[in-house]
């Protein structure tokens, strides 16, 4: 199990597993902000699309590295039926919960302050 330690291939997915999740919430959660007027309500369909097209899109492109789990609940559930081991499961979850965590940091800086009070609340 340690072996997987020493293999390049498997830090090349735990670090697309970080940036795959990286850009599906930045792109998702980016689409959900309020960018309408005052008044307007948001375009659900524009952010269904986004969500919906960022997930395949994001899964496509690390699929080959790292089998594109992009989801926690996947990775357990891959863990579960004995997919994955123990240790490339907590790493590829630790690398998801801080890929989106760094993804909502980045799009509360990049956003203005006067769209980013909700940050995806769009209730």
């Amino acid at each position: 199990m340690f072996r997987e330690l020493q293999r390049r291939s498997f830090w090349r997915a735990v670090l697309a597993e970080f940036l795959g999740m990286t850009i599906f919430v930045f792109l998702s959660t980016g689409s959900a902000t309020k960018w309408t007027p005052r008044g307007y309500p948001a375009d659900v369909v524009q952010i269904s699309l986004t969500f919906g097209l960022s997930i395949a899109t994001t899964a496509q492109i690390i699929g080959h590295l790292s089998g594109g789990h992009l989801n926690p609940a996947v990775t357990l559930g891959l863990l579960a039926g004995c997919r994955v081991s123990l240790l490339r499961a907590i790493l590829y979850i630790a690398s998801q919960l801080l890929g989106s965590v760094a993804a909502s940091g980045l799009l509360l800086g990049l956003t203005p302050s006067s769209r980013n009070s909700t940050l995806g609340l769009n209730a």
